[in-house]
């Protein structure tokens, strides 16, 4: 079994292989739709980090700033989410 996608690249490359399938059902999909619902999932229940042990050399006026910074970015994922599901798909270069 291939490594778990980690990275913005690697997670492009397997859809990218999916879209591949697509146009050329050859084998077992590279993502199944219960993979894309488990992975959405996912993103919806992620909760800020918290600052960890460096924090202790932060203000409180910086940990405030990281945790707002934090839940903005998982606000910002769930509104693209969101847009990406009730939206038509765009175009891919070309296709």
């Amino acid at each position: 079994m291939p490594p778990t996608p980690r990275r913005a690249d690697e997670v492009g490359a397997l859809l990218d292989r999916d879209e591949e399938y697509d146009q050329d059902p050859v084998g077992d999909p590279p993502i199944t739709v219960g993979r894309y619902r488990a992975a959405i999932r996912a993103a919806l229940a992620t909760r800020s980090p918290e600052p960890g042990i460096v924090a202790a050399a932060w203000s409180q006026r910086e940990a405030d700033a990281f945790l707002a910074g934090s839940r903005a970015a998982l606000r910002l994922v769930v509104e693209v989410l969101g847009h990406a599901l009730s939206s038509p798909p765009p175009a891919r270069g070309g296709d």
